[in-house]
């Protein structure tokens, strides 16, 4: 058992380095939009630290609430957590923090609670 724990440790803190080094932006968000993780790249592409932009609402953040066309992105944050499987990628509008609207291609996968209810988006 200890074998084991020291193996899925290892296995973790090399996910873990991989993530934060990756040059793609890797986030997670809950359903309701709030940033529960944000990578080294994200941080420093979008220009928020991680302390500043945890917990924080993804629209209006980094997502503005509508694009420079007019679509409603508010709508289209919300539409993603409830109908994650029609959205495997996306490409949208987004924000930097200093007002530059910068266009993303996102892959987006739910990540399901024990009973299957999507909690989170990983993209």
């Amino acid at each position: 058992r200890m074998r084991a724990e020291e193996t899925l440790g290892r296995s973790e803190e090399k996910y873990r380095e991989l993530v934060e080094n990756a040059n793609s932006i890797i986030m997670r968000r809950n359903v309701k939009g709030e940033i529960t993780f944000f990578n080294e790249f994200a941080q420093k592409f979008f220009g928020y630290s991680e302390e500043e932009i945890l917990g924080r609402n993804v629209i209006g953040t980094i997502i503005p609430k509508t694009d420079s066309a007019g679509r409603d992105l508010t709508a289209m944050v919300r539409d993603i957590s409830k109908h994650p499987n029609q959205y495997h990628t996306n490409e949208n509008e987004n924000m930097r923090r200093n007002g530059e609207r910068v266009w993303i291609t996102w892959t987006n996968k739910p990540i399901r609670d024990k009973d299957g209810r999507v909690v989170e988006i990983l993209a």
